[in-house]
């Protein structure tokens, strides 16, 4: 049964299979091309190439519709590509032979030989694109295997004005590879390591000394080279031994602090130091008690210069207000400075009448209380007066 043409257009080559859609816009294309992964003992691939980076072609000059005559995997056709994957529901697919575009016509059965998610799609610049975690069929992975297949070949539009692809279809094992120098699908035997892309002992080392910020023309390493690595591997072992240093000073810092802690009580030393609310309010208290000390000072100076005739008795509200406005210190200065009189200590041997005619007691006061009178200050009357008050 053949294929109608206005659903495509089929052009059979030995290399690969090119396929123009006639439902699809002038400058869009269809290809396929035959590529190279590897298996493990899961039967499982963790990472497939299906497309090689930059410009490639098949070895029989496709794209022929393309101005660069070649397609173009970059950063922008993956974003394509994972934009087109992301509106797909269904895992890729795997088969035979690109047997999924010969089916209606031929009348054979298209099975599946593995499958993988949409969403596993990585692109490495430089390398290609790769589809990941593909689970291969039990037939399959005996193929494989047994080495009746080799390579991978992708099914996918491409823009033919770019070339860059847009959307994938589908994949195949096959054994006719449209790119030379692509690796076979390998069955890993003990390890999950990838195999060699191609590369040559060289080509490693010159990716390890490109991370190492050296870049070799040729294929040649030339002690220039070789010396930039060296300084390069030195400056990062003395980045390392900083880095170890650091973390040490760290640790003893925090064996410190945990030794700080280990030494320290959880209460304060009492016999040391006192809570401050009871500090204060020992102080408060001292406060009252040295107030209260003051004046029963106060008073006891002054009952004694009292007592010992050094004041009398109308002194002694002033003398008490002196020394708790003054102090003790200033009260006592001033009572020392006084010499005691006998008169105002003890009764008189005689008692002389009052004058009758002396309103004012003037007539009683003796020399000696004249005497007093003139030591203390005051007015011989307010001296008779305070003498009248007293008796």
């Amino acid at each position: 049964m053949s294929k109608p043409l206005n659903t495509f257009h089929l052009l059979e080559t030995t290399i690969g299979l090119a396929v123009l859609s006639a439902n699809k816009p002038a400058d869009l294309g269809f290809a396929a091309c035959r590529f190279a992964s590897e298996i493990n003992e899961q039967g499982i691939s963790e990472r497939v190439m299906v497309m090689p980076d930059g410009y490639f072609k098949s070895h029989d000059g496709r794209p022929f519709d393309v101005p660069a005559n070649a397609w173009l995997l970059d950063q922008a056709a993956f974003e394509l590509l994972k934009s087109t994957a992301s509106t797909r529901t269904n895992d890729y697919h795997f088969d035979y032979e690109h047997q999924t575009l010969h089916a209606e016509e031929n009348g054979k059965p298209a099975p599946a030989s593995g499958w993988f998610n949409p969403s596993d799609l990585e692109y490495v610049p430089g390398e290609g694109l790769y589809a990941l975690n593909v689970r291969w069929t039990p037939n399959a992975r005996a193929h494989l295997k047994n080495d009746e297949y080799r390579f991978i070949s992708p099914v996918f539009h491409y823009d033919k004005q770019t070339g860059r692809p847009t959307k994938l279809r589908h994949f195949a094992l096959t054994n006719d590879p449209a790119v030379d120098g692509m690796d076979k699908v390998a069955v890993l035997k003990t390890s999950k390591t990838h195999v060699n892309n191609g590369d040559t002992p060289m080509n490693a080392a010159q990716k390890l000394l490109s991370l190492l910020g050296v870049t070799v023309d040729g294929d040649n390493v030339t002690d220039a080279d070789y010396t930039k690595a060296t300084t390069a591997l030195a400056a990062l072992k003395a980045k390392a031994d900083e880095a170890d240093t650091l973390t040490t000073q760290l640790s003893n810092a925090n064996d410190a602090v945990a030794a700080l802690k280990a030494n320290s009580p959880n209460e304060v030393n009492l016999a040391k130091y006192v809570p401050v609310e009871t500090y204060n309010a020992l102080h408060t208290e001292m406060v009252a008690l040295k107030s209260s000390s003051a004046t029963q000072s106060v008073e006891q100076e002054v009952n004694k210069a009292k007592q010992d005739g050094r004041i009398i008795a109308s002194e002694v509200e002033y003398l008490t207000s002196l020394g708790n406005q003054q102090g003790v210190a200033a009260l006592k200065a001033v009572l020392d400075a006084r010499s005691p009189i006998a008169s105002l200590t003890a009764k008189q041997t005689t008692n002389t009448p009052k004058p009758e005619n002396d309103k004012d007691g003037l007539a009683a006061l003796t020399a000696e209380d004249k005497y007093a009178a003139d030591q203390l200050g005051l007015s011989h009357a307010a001296f008779a007066k305070a003498k009248q008050e007293q008796n």
